[in-house]
C-alpha cells in the first residue's frame, strides 16, 4: 500500500508531455499556414500587412483558428491539448513567423535579384556595383531568368531554378548560422530576463492567455471566453471591423474612424504629432508597466521640444517627422549605452554561463535552458567564425566584418531587451550594427568591395527587426509553460520549424514572381527596397573620401557623448530610486521612425491605464485583463473577415485593415 501512495505521488507531480510528436506537428501546420496566407495576402490580395510587427498577424490568424477548430474537436471527440502543447506550438510559430515577406526572404529575394534587372545608364550599376558583385550569392541573368521573375514567365516555359539554387543554397548556410548564433544568444539570456529581472515581455502575455486557456473538451469554445468581460471586449472590436467590411462593397456606407491618421504641426520648425489611435498597439501596450509607456511619450514628447529648438537654431535635427543629424546621433547614444547597461546588469549571469561552460562551476543549474550553456557558448563561436568566413568570401574587411559582427550581437540584444520591456508590436532598431562601425572609420577608409558587401550582409546584420533575436527571446519566454526537463526538445522544434518556414517562404516567393510577375507585387521588400538601398552604395562609392563623422560633423560627436550621458544618468536614476519615473527605454528610441508614429497611441494607452489604476486600482486592472484579451480575439477575427472578403469578392485589391501604428 505505502508503494502505491508513493507511486501516485511521484505519478501526480509528473509534468504533462508538451513538446510531443502532435504538438510539433501542429507546430509545423500552424508555420506553412501563417506563410502562405503572409505571402498570398502581401503579394497576390494586397490586403493588410500580414508579418511587418514583430507580433506578426499572419501567425495570430492562424493559431486563433486553430485554438477555435481545436476546441470544437476536444467537445465533439474528447481530443484535447494540454496547455504545455499549446505552449510548445505557439514558440515555433512566433520564430517561423520572422522569416516570410518583411521578415526576412522577401528582401532576400529582393536583394539577390534587383542588381542585374534594376541596372540602367542613368543609375551606373554595371560601372560602379557590378564588378564587386559576389556571383555566388546572386542569381544569374542568363537566359532572362531575373527579367521573368519580375515580368512573368513567357508561356510555355519552366521556372529556371537552375539560377537559384547555388545562391539559395549559400544563403540558406549563412542563415543557418545567423540563427544558431541568435538561438544561442536567446538561451543564455532567457534565465537573466525571465527569472532574473522578471522583465514582463508584454508582447507574449496576451498570447500565454490564449495558450494557457484552449479547449478542455468541456464546452464548444475555448476557456479564455469563459467571462463576460471577454464577450464585451470582443463585441467591440469586432463589430467594428465587421461594420467597417460593409464598406467595401457600399463606399458611401459610413464607418469608423479607426484607420485614419494625419500629422498635426505645432509649428512647422517643429516635428508635428502623428494623430492615430492604433488599436493594435494598445491591445499589447495594456501589458506593459505605467512608467514604461510614460517613458515613451514623454521623450517622444522631448523629441519634438528639442529638435524643434534645435532646428531653430541651424541645426540638422529633423527630416520633418524623424530624427536625423544630431539628434539621431544624440538617440545613438543613448541605445549604445543601453546595450552595454544590459550586459552590465546581466555580468554575473554571464559570467556563471562561461563558467559553467568551461565546466568550472557544477553549482549553476542550466538544465532547465533551452540548450545547455557548453553548447550554446560554442555555437556563438563555430556561428561567429562562420559568417566572418562568409564576409572575408564577399571581399569584407576583415577587421571591419569582424567589429560588424560584434555590433550585431551588440545591437540585436538591445533591440530584444526593448522589445521585452515595451512589448511594443511595431518598433524598429534605433541605429543598425552597420552604424556603430562604418561612421567611425569613415568612407575614405572603407573599400569598394566592402560597401558592396556589406549590402548584402545587410539582410543578416542589419535587419530592423532585429532578425530572429527578439522571436526567440519570446520563445523564451513562452518556454516557462513547457516543463524544464522538455525545453531542449524544444529548441530542436523551433529550429525545424525556422528552416520549414524559410523553405517554404522562399519556394513561394519565387514561385508566385513567375507566375503573376514580381513587379506586380508591389511591395516594398521586393520591388523598392533593394533599388534604393543600391542607389545608396552607388552613391558611396562615388564619394569615398568622405571622413569620419567626428571630423565631418564634431558636433555630432557631442551630442552623441551627451545622448550616452543622459541615458547613464536614467539608468542610474532608474536602480537607485523606486519613485523615479522615467524609464531608460524612451530616450534609446527616442525620434525613430515606427516610435513616433505609434507615440499617441501609446499616450493613450497609458492614459487608460493611468485612470484604470488611479480609479480602480490594482484589483480592477487584474480582473479586466479578460477585456483586453477580447479586444484582442475580436480585432484578429475581424482581420480574418475582411481578409476572406478579399479573397473571395476583391482579389488583387484587398482592403488594408491592420496597418502599423
Amino acid at each position: 500500500m505505502a508503494i502505491d501512495v508513493q507511486h501516485n505521488e511521484a505519478a501526480a507531480v509528473e509534468p504533462e508531455p508538451a513538446v510531443t510528436l502532435r504538438a510539433v506537428i501542429l507546430g509545423l501546420f500552424l508555420v506553412v499556414a501563417l506563410d502562405v496566407l503572409a505571402i498570398y495576402v502581401r503579394y497576390v490580395f494586397h490586403g493588410s500587412l500580414m508579418t511587418y510587427s514583430h507580433i506578426p498577424m499572419a501567425m495570430l490568424m492562424v493559431l486563433m483558428l486553430m485554438l477555435l477548430s481545436l476546441a470544437v474537436v476536444a467537445r465533439a471527440t474528447g481530443w484535447t491539448l494540454s496547455t504545455g502543447e499549446w505552449h510548445a506550438i505557439l514558440a515555433m510559430g512566433v520564430v517561423g513567423a520572422a522569416l516570410p515577406c518583411f521578415g526576412h526572404v522577401g528582401y532576400l529575394i529582393g536583394y539577390i535579384s534587383a542588381p542585374y534587372y534594376f541596372a540602367t545608364e542613368e543609375n551606373a550599376w554595371v560601372k560602379h556595383l557590378h564588378p564587386h558583385l559576389p556571383d555566388w550569392l546572386i542569381p544569374s541573368n542568363e537566359s532572362n531568368a531575373i527579367a521573368w521573375y519580375y515580368e512573368g514567365l513567357p508561356r510555355g516555359a519552366d521556372i529556371p531554378w537552375d539560377v537559384w539554387v547555388l545562391p539559395l543554397f549559400w544563403w540558406m548556410t549563412v542563415l543557418v548560422a545567423a540563427f544558431v548564433l541568435l538561438a544561442c544568444v536567446a538561451a543564455i539570456f532567457r534565465k537573466q530576463w525571465v527569472q532574473n529581472e522578471r522583465l514582463v515581455f508584454p508582447a507574449m502575455a496576451p498570447l500565454i492567455d490564449l495558450a494557457s486557456g484552449p479547449g478542455d473538451g468541456k464546452g464548444w469554445l475555448p476557456e479564455f471566453t469563459r467571462n463576460r468581460l471577454f464577450w464585451i471586449g470582443f463585441a467591440i472590436a469586432f463589430g467594428v471591423l465587421a461594420w467597417n467590411c460593409i464598406n467595401y462593397a457600399l463606399p458611401g456606407f459610413p464607418r469608423f474612424p479607426i484607420y485614419r491618421s494625419r500629422w498635426y504641426w505645432i509649428d512647422r520648425q517643429m516635428p508635428p504629432i502623428r494623430g492615430y489611435f492604433g488599436i493594435f498597439t494598445v491591445f499589447f501596450s495594456y501589458f506593459a508597466s505605467l512608467d514604461v509607456l510614460f517613458s515613451l511619450w514623454f521623450f517622444d514628447l522631448l523629441f519634438i521640444i528639442e529638435g524643434g529648438w534645435l532646428n531653430k537654431l541651424g541645426y540638422k535635427a529633423i527630416s520633418p517627422y524623424y530624427y536625423t543629424g544630431v539628434y539621431a546621433w544624440q538617440t545613438k547614444g543613448a541605445f549604445y549605452v543601453l546595450i552595454f547597461s544590459t550586459f552590465w546588469v546581466a555580468r554575473r549571469h554571464l559570467r556563471d554561463v562561461v563558467m559553467k561552460a568551461l565546466g568550472k562551476d557544477d553549482s549553476v543549474d542550466d538544465s532547465g535552458e533551452l540548450m545547455s550553456y557548453r553548447a550554446a557558448c560554442m555555437g556563438v563561436l563555430a556561428s561567429i567564425a562562420y559568417l566572418f568566413v562568409w564576409l572575408v568570401q564577399m571581399n569584407f574587411d576583415p577587421l571591419q566584418g569582424f567589429l560588424l559582427l560584434i555590433s550585431v550581437v551588440l545591437v540585436y540584444v538591445g533591440m530584444a531587451k526593448i522589445l521585452a520591456d515595451t512589448g511594443l508590436p511595431f518598433t524598429n532598431v534605433p541605429s543598425g550594427p552597420w552604424g556603430m562601425v562604418a561612421p567611425f572609420f569613415g568612407r575614405r577608409n572603407i573599400s569598394l568591395s566592402t560597401e558592396v558587401a556589406y549590402r548584402f550582409s545587410s539582410l543578416i546584420t542589419s535587419h530592423f527587426k532585429g532578425l530572429f533575436l527578439p522571436a526567440l527571446s519570446h520563445a523564451g519566454r513562452v518556454s516557462e509553460g513547457v516543463p524544464g526537463n522538455q525545453r531542449r526538445r524544444l529548441m530542436g522544434a523551433i529550429a525545424l520549424a525556422f528552416i520549414v518556414s524559410w523553405v517554404v517562404s522562399v519556394w513561394l516567393t519565387v514561385n508566385l514572381g513567375y507566375q503573376e510577375g514580381a513587379y506586380n507585387f508591389n511591395s516594398w521588400e521586393i520591388t523598392r527596397a533593394a533599388e534604393r538601398s543600391f542607389k545608396s552604395t552607388v552613391e558611396a562609392i562615388k564619394k569615398p573620401n568622405e571622413p569620419p563623422f567626428y571630423e565631418k560633423n564634431p558636433e555630432e560627436l557631442g551630442f552623441f557623448g551627451f545622448g550616452g550621458l543622459v541615458m547613464a544618468g536614467l539608468i542610474y536614476m532608474r536602480y537607485r530610486f523606486v519613485w523615479w519615473p522615467l524609464h531608460p527605454v524612451g530616450m534609446a528610441i527616442s525620434g525613430s521612425y515606427l516610435a513616433r508614429r505609434t507615440s499617441f497611441t501609446i499616450f493613450l494607452a497609458w492614459l487608460i491605464k493611468f485612470v484604470m489604476l488611479k480609479v480602480g486600482g490594482a484589483n480592477v486592472y487584474r480582473q479586466s485583463r479578460p477585456l483586453f484579451i477580447g479586444l484582442l480575439v475580436g480585432y484578429i477575427l475581424g482581420v480574418i473577415l475582411s481578409t476572406g472578403i478579399d479573397m473571395i469578392w476583391f482579389p488583387e485589391r484587398g482592403h488594408s485593415i491592420h496597418r502599423y501604428g
